[in-house]
């Protein structure tokens, strides 16, 4: 699957093949969206012990809606850190 990146690295390659001034491709990574984490609703329930009412994640997880709604909807406690 392409991406928006590579989409746009191949239609500028096309239209500024040889030409002076052409456009620079886009760089390949965002660095600080190195070593993120993603959690799901799947992963997080299996996170929680039973009757625990907290749940602590990375400070810098993203953490996806449908886990949030299910933290919101549950009470819990998300702790960031």
């Amino acid at each position: 699957m392409l991406t928006k990146g590579a989409i746009e690295d191949l239609i500028a390659e096309h239209l500024f093949r040889g030409k002076p001034g052409g456009a620079a491709p886009a760089p390949k990574k965002v660095p600080e969206l190195e070593h993120r984490v993603f959690l799901s609703d799947f992963e997080l329930r299996a996170m929680i012990t039973a009757g625990g009412r907290s749940i602590k994640v990375p400070a810098n997880a993203i953490i996806s809606p449908l886990a949030l709604d299910w933290i919101e909807y549950n009470g819990i406690e998300l702790i960031r850190g």
